[in-house]
């Protein structure tokens, strides 16, 4: 959603003012005065637009190498041009287009999976939102490009049916509809020898779970496990609903962002205008964890909720002491469609929850400008990692921006979309107290 910033009303204040969080299974029931922490960020790729390739920066991941952490990457999808490589000082290192109608929208990294030919080798999973393929590439930082596919020639499908409006019966599902795979990340259970591969369904209450197997010649491919689905309405609000005249009567059933918590093996599933669900990842029944506060106009308002529709990107940084911190992209803001509704202080911003059972709200930040940097709106994917890697000893935090360069004053006209970086002892010391930072010990191969 977009708007322009004429349109946009004036931020006096960036205190959540909450009387109580009643958003299901959070803790601590009252949050007045949630304050919206402003972080500068530390470096930024260049902006992708439609000359790129018609490239159009969206999730990010960090790959980090077992050898050399020097040669630690950042692997984003791009959309319609593919995937881009990066290093930690922001240069490209590669530029895999796709091929015909192939749309890349999300990418998650796997570690040391056994190939089956007595090999192991780190990976990288990509949604093909353009084809309905989970594709694969083989990772290998010792090579000029270190991205190489090795996706299986029988690679099937991802979702080949979907869900009627009505929910009672399933119907072919015709690639060109684009109700694909969307969505994804993944976690290799070292314990039980399984790598996972989650993605969701585009324009669908589905997230479907998939493990990966190793064929001839060294390919992979992702294999159906099993699904979970949601009800298509939400108290009272029918998610099917849709509007072009009113934003704030528009919804969607979908799911995006994705993070698999390492620890426990739960899945957090962001489905864009309900909230955050959480379901085991070998299956079980999924759970609203936090809701986000919906439309004012709608049988679904939760004015106590900090995140705004539509709820976006999810990850996980896990400090060497065991605490974990999930943080979600609040998008929200409709920046360069009319009529639009913005929903300040809680859009383009990040809400931070300890996990635990339940989560526990810590509060939320926004990447403002600083120098020649702008600040961050719209974020569809994000990362964070405690691990010190190159130019960022603290960890680092990055970021998709869906308005790099702030252009022609963020009324959509003109598309272009960068990441941004951001030392992660910035974000934790805005917090009072501060967040933890670890940027040893913890290793994201274990």
């Amino acid at each position: 959603m977009r708007m322009t910033l004429a349109q946009r009303p004036v931020r006096t204040t960036w205190l959540l003012l909450l009387s109580c969080v009643a958003a299901t299974q959070v803790s601590a029931a009252c949050a007045a005065d949630w304050k919206v922490h402003e972080v500068q960020p530390q470096l930024q790729t260049t902006a992708l637009t439609d000359e790129d390739a018609d490239a159009d920066a969206d999730d990010p991941a960090f790959y980090v190498d077992a050898v050399d952490v020097d040669k630690s990457l950042v692997v984003a999808a791009v959309k319609n041009g593919g995937v881009r490589v990066y290093a930690f000082d922001g240069s490209l290192v590669q530029t895999i287009l796709p091929i015909e109608d192939s749309r890349i929208n999300n990418v998650d990294i796997i570690y040391d999976f056994d190939l089956g030919d007595g090999s192991s080798a780190d990976l990288v999973l990509a949604a093909d939102r353009g084809l309905d393929i989970i594709r694969v590439y083989r990772i290998d930082t010792s090579a000029k490009e270190p991205l190489t596919e090795i996706t299986a020639s029988d690679a099937a499908r991802a979702f080949p049916k979907r869900h009627s409006t009505d929910g009672l019966t399933e119907e072919d599902n015709p690639v060109d509809d684009q109700a694909t795979v969307y969505g994804l990340t993944a976690w290799h259970d070292k314990k039980l020898g399984k790598a996972w591969v989650v993605g969701t369904q585009r324009h669908q209450p589905v997230v479907g779970v998939f493990s990966l197997e190793a064929r001839e010649g060294g390919t992979v491919r992702a294999v159906f496990d099993h699904s979970f689905s949601v009800p298509t309405e939400h108290k009272g609000q029918d998610l099917w609903q849709e509007s072009e005249e009113d934003p704030l009567a528009d919804f969607s059933p979908q799911f995006e962002g994705l993070v698999i918590d390492r620890v426990t093996g739960t899945i957090y599933a962001g489905q864009e205008d309900v909230g955050i669900w959480t379901v085991p990842v070998s299956g079980g029944t999924p759970l609203l964890a936090y809701e986000t506060r919906g439309s004012e106009t709608s049988p679904f308002f939760n004015p106590d909720s900090v995140i705004t529709r539509d709820v976006e990107g999810l990850s996980i940084y896990y400090a060497s002491t065991g605490t974990r911190y999930l943080l979600a992209s609040s998008q929200g803001s409709a920046h360069g469609e009319a009529p639009v509704v913005a929903d300040p202080p809680f859009d383009d911003s990040f809400a931070v929850f300890r996990i635990g059972d339940p989560l526990e709200l810590l509060g939320a930040f926004r990447v403002i400008a600083t120098g020649d940097i702008d600040a961050v709106q719209e974020s569809d994917g994000d990362d964070v990692i405690s691990v010190a890697l190159p130019g960022f000893p603290n960890g680092v935090f990055v970021t998709q921006d869906g308005y790099a360069g702030d252009l022609n004053g963020l009324d959509g006209e003109t598309d272009s979309t960068n990441f941004k970086f951001v030392d992660w002892a910035a974000i934790a010391n805005s917090f009072d107290p501060p967040l933890e930072i670890t940027p040893s010990e913890w290793n994201p191969r274990d």
